[in-house]
C-alpha cells in the first residue's frame, strides 16, 4: 500500500491518521507547521487552566467520531447538553431555552420557493418579518451582506433553522412534517418539539491539551510519524516525485490555489475578538447562549469548567471594554436558570476565522478540487473545506479514504 502523507495537525489529521491505520495502512506521515498537535482546537493553558475560543464539544457514546479516538485511549465524560438564544422581540429580549438559533415573531409557517444559492436566498424564504432580523444579523456578525454569503453559512453563523415564535407549536410541527423546506429551515426548542438527539454530548476528562497529548501518543504507538513545526507545502507534497503517495489535506487549502493555478477566493475578512473570565455561576455547566439581536459585540457566551474552576468565554465580533461586554453578558444569561457573577479577565484574543464561505468561496474551491482531482486522481483527499461540524468534516475524509484505499488494494491485487 502507499505511503500517505496528512498536511495538517488538527482533529481533521489525527482522525485521518487513526483512519487511515484502522483501514490497514501502515506508511502514515503526519505534518504540522507549529509545535504541538491540535490546531484551532488547542486552547492556550493560563495557570493550569484552558483558554477555549469557542464551543467545542463531542458526541454522545457511540458516536463515530468519538470511537475511534477512545479506540486509542481518549476518555470522555457526558454531560447534559444546556444551551439558549436570546433574540430581539417586540416587546425586549426573547430568550429561548435549549433552542440555539433565533425566535423571531411571525404570522404563519409560509415560506416562498428556495431558489438562489446565496445565504440572501436563503433568507428570502421566510416572510418580511423574519428576514429583516436576520439579515440585519448576518450584517452585524460578518460585516457583509446576505447576498455574499453561500447559504452553507447559515450553519456556523447559527441561523439554519428558526423558531416562529407567534404561531402555534401546532401549526409549526404540522408544517415540519408536511414539508421538507419547512423542516429544514424552521426549528423548535427541544421540549417543545420531543427532539432528543442532542441532550447528551461530551467532552474530554482531561480537557482539550490533555485530549491531544493522548492523540500523540497514540500515532506513536501504530508507527505514524509526526513532524512538528514542518510547513508542508504543495511544491513538497505535490511534487513529481511524490506521485504516488496518498495526500490529505487536512490544512487550509489557500496555499494550493496559486499551486495548481486557480485564483485565490476572497472570503470575507472579519476578526473576531474573544476574552475569558473567571465567573461564579449557579446554572448548568457546561452552557452557551446565542445573541441574535444584533447590538452590542458579544455574539456568544460560553461556560466552562477547566481545571477546578468555572470560566466564561466572550466570543464578540468588534473590540469592547470590559464594562459594557460585563453588561452584555449579564442580559444574555439573566433569562436563564442561574445566578453569574463576573470576576478576573484573564484572557483576550482577536484573530480571524474562516467560517463564513462566500459564494466566490465555495465556486472557487470546486475548481481546486477538480483541478486537483485532475492532476493526482483519487491520490489527493480534500480535509472536507467547505463542511463546518467535525461529525461532517470526519464522515467525509472517512468517506474519500475509504474509497481511494479500496481502489488501491484492487489495483495491487490485480
Amino acid at each position: 500500500m502507499r505511503r500517505i502523507r496528512i498536511v495538517g495537525g488538527g482533529l481533521t489529521g489525527i482522525l485521518a491518521a487513526l483512519q487511515a491505520y484502522r483501514l490497514g495502512a501502515r506508511d502514515i506521515e503526519l505534518y504540522e507547521r507549529l509545535d504541538c498537535l491540535g490546531g484551532v482546537a488547542l486552547p492556550q493553558v493560563c495557570d493550569g487552566r484552558e483558554m477555549r475560543e469557542g464551543c467545542v464539544y463531542f458526541g454522545p457514546k457511540g458516536d463515530a467520531l468519538r470511537s475511534l479516538l477512545e479506540e486509542h485511549g481518549a476518555v470522555f465524560e457526558d454531560f447534559d447538553n444546556r444551551f439558549g438564544s436570546v433574540s430581539p422581540g417586540k416587546d425586549g429580549l426573547v430568550y429561548s431555552q435549549d433552542f440555539g438559533g433565533p425566535a423571531l415573531d411571525a404570522t404563519g409557517a409560509q415560506l416562498s420557493t428556495l431558489d438562489n444559492e446565496n445565504l440572501l436566498g436563503r433568507i428570502d424564504c421566510y416572510e418580511d418579518a423574519l428576514t429583516g432580523p436576520l439579515a440585519r444579523y448576518v450584517r452585524w456578525h460578518v460585516g457583509c451582506a446576505p447576498a455574499q454569503l453561500h447559504a452553507s453559512a447559515a450553519i456556523p453563523l447559527a441561523i439554519n433553522r428558526v423558531f416562529p415564535t407567534g404561531i402555534s407549536i401546532d401549526t409549526i410541527t404540522q408544517a415540519k412534517q408536511s414539508d421538507a423546506l419547512a423542516d429544514e429551515l424552521f426549528g423548535i426548542p427541544r421540549a417543545m418539539w420531543g427532539y432528543a438527539s442532542n441532550v447528551q454530548a461530551s467532552l474530554p476528562v482531561d480537557g482539550f491539551t490533555g485530549l491531544f497529548r493522548q492523540c500523540r501518543r497514540a500515532l506513536n504507538d501504530i508507527g505514524v510519524r509526526v513532524y512538528d513545526r514542518k510547513l508542508a507545502t504543495p511544491r513538497a507534497m505535490l511534487g513529481e516525485d511524490k506521485a504516488e503517495d496518498i495526500v490529505i489535506w487536512a490544512a487550509s487549502p489557500m496555499p494550493l490555489f496559486k499551486a495548481v493555478g486557480v485564483e485565490t477566493p476572497k472570503a470575507p475578512a472579519r476578526k473576531f475578538v474573544t476574552h475569558t473570565f473567571e465567573i461564579d455561576w449557579t446554572g448548568p455547566v457546561p452552557f452557551y447562549v446565542q445573541n441574535f439581536t444584533a447590538r452590542g459585540s458579544c455574539f456568544r457566551t460560553y461556560i466552562y469548567e477547566s481545571n477546578g474552576s468555572t470560566l466564561l468565554t466572550a466570543e464578540c465580533v468588534a473590540e469592547t471594554d470590559d464594562a459594557a461586554l460585563i453588561k452584555e453578558i449579564g442580559h444574555m444569561v439573566e433569562g436563564f436558570e442561574g445566578e453569574l457573577a463576573v470576576g478576573k479577565k484573564l484572557f483576550k484574543t482577536a484573530k480571524p476565522r474562516w467560517l463564513y464561505h462566500s459564494v466566490d468561496t465555495i465556486d472557487k474551491l470546486g475548481q481546486l478540487r477538480k483541478a486537483l482531482a485532475a492532476a493526482r486522481g483519487d491520490r489527493f483527499i480534500p480535509g472536507a473545506w467547505e463542511a463546518y461540524s467535525k461529525g461532517e468534516k470526519f464522515a467525509e475524509v472517512e468517506a474519500n479514504l475509504q474509497r481511494t484505499l479500496n481502489v488501491q488494494m484492487l489495483a495491487q491485487a490485480s
